[in-house]
């Protein structure tokens, strides 16, 4: 999945990078047009992505996502072409339906398909692969422009190569199973979901808004994407192009490594899930806050209105703190969308659950998101923009070491959730747990190593 998410989303962040639409005089408002139309579909697609997933399964959720991917990168190869501007749009549309499919389907099987010990490794993989998708894409822009500081246009090439690689996903897709076909070592099920019509998966989406925990996390749920948008408008404003793909290569290569450590944190046997959380949060929030701080007083006084006549180029002294800093906000910001996921998951086993979590911080995120697209547009000063982001950052800060320290236990398991088939080795390190609890626990079928299907609830 997280492979999946690398050929879609991965390659749509680094074709933006690139400038699609090869420079036409209407391209930069066309483009904005489609992305603000991406980001209000995505937002209505992603609170009801769980619904679709609940209903078709992984495997066709992705492939409609990935469709639409496709879709979005051809519209931009036509107006590339053409300068008509219904096919860009169309292809917004597309894309804002796919990405709300493809990232809910992702962040349930990262939440769920895993046990609670190896819930961080399912999360940062698949954020890693995404990630090694956008550096497979930006190692395109880094090549073609790494001679110019001028805008340069889009070979047919790029276009043809990234919907062939995206053709490539559709196959990755039909491998997706649903849980109640993906077995653990032990022989054991993820889960067993009962059948619903899409009337009582709607209403199951619905009723998650009631959860008070999921409510409170919405201020850090908003700003989750917003720094894509802002560091896009400051890096075009003092940057010139080929330091504006170095910058992104990079940040996206030291998101990796940092994205494995984050997933040795949060999957750290020794520590209880609690402690795990917090040490996770502050070992992002607190370089996350660091970097928010240097950037209002970096942009404190820029003037949108009148751009540096001589961008900022690679070769300059000045290169290495703008270096240090894109590299530290780019990877704190989006590693927090990693833990954003760990928190989530802590509150449930339940596939159908997570897919419903997952639908509702996507669809915050991409209302957050469009939100700033329509700020941006309008040029408010950039001091301003990084203000509102690090108050967001620090109130969701506050909320997640609140949530840490006082709603994070240490298992799901024995909560009952409708569906979820408990690990075997769990239930034999637990078993006393299970008796003061009071848990219905299935009986096993020694021979076979798994659980009889008709008794896994």
């Amino acid at each position: 999945m997280g492979s999946v998410v690398g050929l879609t989303a991965g390659l749509y962040q680094s074709l933006n990078l690139l400038g699609a639409g090869g420079g036409k005089p209407n391209s930069a408002q066309t483009i904005q047009v489609v992305n603000a139309t991406l980001c209000a579909v995505y937002a209505v697609s992603a609170a009801f992505g769980g619904s679709v997933l609940n209903t078709i399964g992984p495997a066709i959720t992705s492939i409609f996502g990935i469709i639409g991917y496709a879709l979005y990168v051809a519209g931009l190869w036509y107006f590339d072409q053409t300068a008509h501007e219904w096919f860009p749009i169309f292809g917004g549309v597309a894309i804002g339906i796919s990405a709300g499919l493809i990232f809910v389907t992702m962040g349930s099987v990262a939440m769920s398909y895993s046990e609670e010990e190896e819930r961080g490794s399912f999360i940062a993989t698949s954020a890693n692969l995404q990630a090694t998708g956008s550096a497979i894409g930006d190692f395109i822009p880094l090549i073609i422009n790494r001679h110019s500081t001028e805008a340069a246009g889009v070979p047919v090439a790029v276009y043809i190569i990234i919907i062939a690689m995206m053709g490539c996903g559709c196959l990755l897709a039909l491998t997706l199973r649903p849980p109640s076909k993906v077995f653990r070592d032990d022989g054991t099920q993820v889960a067993v979901l009962p059948a619903r019509g899409y009337v009582e998966e709607l209403k199951a989406n619905l009723e998650i808004f009631k959860d008070w925990k999921l409510l409170l996390m919405i201020p850090a749920f908003l700003p989750s994407e917003c720094f894509l948008v802002y560091g896009g408008s400051v890096n075009a404003y003092h940057n010139d192009l080929r330091t504006r793909c170095l910058l992104s290569f990079s940040a996206v290569m030291l998101q990796i490594p940092a994205g494995y450590g984050l997933q040795k944190l949060l999957d750290h046997k020794i520590w209880s899930r609690r402690k795990r959380a917090l040490i996770g949060l502050l070992t992002i929030g607190i370089p996350l806050m660091a970097a928010w701080i240097w950037e209002i007083v970096r942009v404190r006084n820029y003037d949108r209105s009148n751009p540096p006549i001589h961008p900022l180029d690679w070769t300059e002294g000045r290169f290495a703190p703008t270096f240090i800093l894109f590299a530290l906000n780019w990877v704190s910001s989006i590693l927090m969308q990693s833990i954003i996921l760990y928190f989530l998951s802590c509150m449930t086993n339940s596939p159908a659950k997570a897919a419903n979590y997952a639908g509702v911080y996507r669809g915050v995120m991409a209302s957050g998101e469009a939100i700033f697209f329509g700020l941006d547009s309008i040029a408010i000063p950039f001091v301003k923009e990084a203000g509102v982001l690090f108050t967001f950052y620090t109130v969701g800060l506050m909320v997640f070491i609140y949530l840490g320290a006082f709603h994070i236990t240490e298992t799901q398991y024995l909560v009952g959730e409708e569906g979820v088939v408990i690990p075997i080795h769990f239930v034999e390190e637990h078993k006393h747990e299970f008796d003061i609890a009071e848990v219905q626990v299935p009986p096993i079928d020694i021979e076979h190593n798994s659980i009889p299907l008709e008794e896994s609830h």
